[in-house]
């Protein structure tokens, strides 16, 4: 094929009658070359259309930091690996997508599993698939609120601690948590403050723009008391 790929452009059009693209790239495919024997032709738009899926099973599209949401089962949200899939430099985000209006892309080793939720549930949250992920709640910092165990559903749109709430947010080492987050003045400005429900655990300040918000923790599932 790729013998009759540098061959394309130099036939294309010459000769009487003029050479056609699907009969030198039928060179290469013997499927298309018996079709032309038979008399079927079939045009370029026909033999290449980018909205099909590909025809191969390439099982490299679920794996790898840029593959991104490829791979996916469709109409499912990735659930974050928040141990085995950080690494050394914290979550692995592909694409932090535009705040507001599209969710983030998590690369493939982050993603421990997939969520499917009948559509009713994501628009009753006004989510699409693709915007949300689900995170699974480690440690005590949240008790009573959330538990170890928990799995909280993440609006990866709401990047702003707007309303004050529950948001998934990176911590200094760019590990995945939960935490209660207010916005406060100080001096004049306007700090983050980032509060555990646990009061065993201290309350930190930061500048907004010290502090990378994944998104907005809207429900949980959890065991009932």
């Amino acid at each position: 094929m790729d013998l009759v790929s540098k061959l394309a452009p130099a036939l294309v059009g010459k000769g009487k009658p003029p050479i056609e693209p699907d009969e030198v790239w039928a060179l290469g495919n013997p499927e298309a070359r018996s079709r032309l024997l038979n008399g079927e032709k079939r045009t370029l738009v026909d033999s290449f259309d980018p909205d099909e899926p590909d025809s191969h099973n390439d099982e490299t599209l679920t794996f790898g930091s840029e593959t991104g949401f490829r791979g996916a089962p469709e109409g499912t949200s990735p659930q974050i690996d928040i141990t085995g899939g950080m690494g050394a430099g914290g979550l692995s985000i592909v694409s932090e997508g535009v705040p507001g209006h599209k969710g983030m892309t998590f690369a493939a080793e982050a993603v421990s599993d997939y969520w499917r939720l009948p559509p009713a549930v994501y628009t009753s949250l006004g989510l699409h698939p693709q915007d949300t992920v689900f995170i699974p709640v480690q440690g005590d910092s949240m008790y009573p609120t959330l538990e170890e165990g928990d799995v909280v559903v993440v609006d990866t749109r709401h990047r702003w601690p707007s309303p004050d709430g529950i948001y998934a947010i990176l911590d200094e080492i760019g590990g995945l948590v939960v935490k209660r987050l207010e916005v406060a003045q100080e001096n004049g400005e306007n700090v983050i403050r980032i509060i555990s429900d646990n009061t065993r655990h201290r309350i930190k300040e930061k500048r907004p723009d010290d502090v990378f918000i994944v998104g907005r923790v809207l429900r949980r599932f959890g065991v009932i008391k």
